[in-house]
């Protein structure tokens, strides 16, 4: 019982840290998702059509390191649904990766994909599709990729395997150069082997960072503490 209560303080203290309250959100998004309509797209997470014949397949998306103002620590990923919102994901496996490359836009089509990949590739996250979107957002929560854009551009590397052919699911918001001004570029491109490379457009994208608020450092610093003095006394 003795042991039991000096643990109760400690316990509460490292689950407060942890709580989705103790966190704040830092978030770049690379596009607009209010802009879309003949740019908004469905390929890699829903639209694989008949013809093509691509049950395994692959997509690529290059983002300008100049759309991100710091480092940031990528701990969640999202994209925004904008149409045919009723019908599921497409079912099927999406294994999700990121490094940095030093292709940039407009620079990663019809090139070997593995050629534009860096030496730091990632996994972040493995997505079982089928399910239907619940909300603005597809927000996928992953292993932390910590991203220096001053290291070189960010890619984005979705694996789709077991997919059924001829299915239609959600789009999402999208750019292409026709969305923007004449005065702005493109913040990224795409490529993959499903039809064209269609290099010159792509998803628009959030990238989220969950930052510790100050005083939850401070509480888990003080429950590191704790723990070390009771490890020291039970040594003793």
């Amino acid at each position: 019982m003795k042991d039991g209560s000096r643990l109760m303080p400690l316990v509460a203290v490292l689950c407060l840290a942890g709580g989705p309250a103790s966190a704040s959100v830092y978030e770049v998004v690379v596009g607009d998702p209010q802009v879309y309509g003949q740019a908004e797209n469905a390929f890699p997470f829903s639209t694989l059509p008949q013809y093509y014949g691509y049950q395994n397949t692959r997509y690529q998306q290059v983002y300008a390191s100049s759309a991100f103002s710091r480092p940031l620590s990528i701990q969640e990923l999202v994209f925004y649904p904008t149409s045919n919102l009723q019908a599921p994901l497409l079912p099927a496996t999406l294994e999700i990766f990121f490094s940095v490359t030093d292709r940039g836009v407009n620079e990663i089509s019809f090139r070997p994909f593995d050629d534009n990949l860096g030496n730091d590739t990632q996994l972040f996250a493995t997505l079982a599709g089928g399910f239907s979107l619940d909300g603005s957002e597809l927000a996928i929560r992953g292993s932390a990729f910590p991203y220096d854009p001053a290291q070189g551009n960010l890619l984005l590397d979705i694996r789709v395997g077991g997919a059924p052919l001829g299915y239609a699911g959600p789009f999402f918001a999208a750019l292409a150069p026709s969305s923007l001004a004449r005065s702005e570029s493109m913040p990224f491109s795409r490529w993959h082997d499903f039809g064209s490379g269609y290099d010159d457009q792509g998803l628009v994208t959030g990238f989220r960072e969950y930052v510790p608020e100050p005083g939850t450092l401070v509480l888990l610093g003080l429950g590191l503490a704790g723990m070390g003095v009771m490890w020291r006394r039970r040594s003793a």
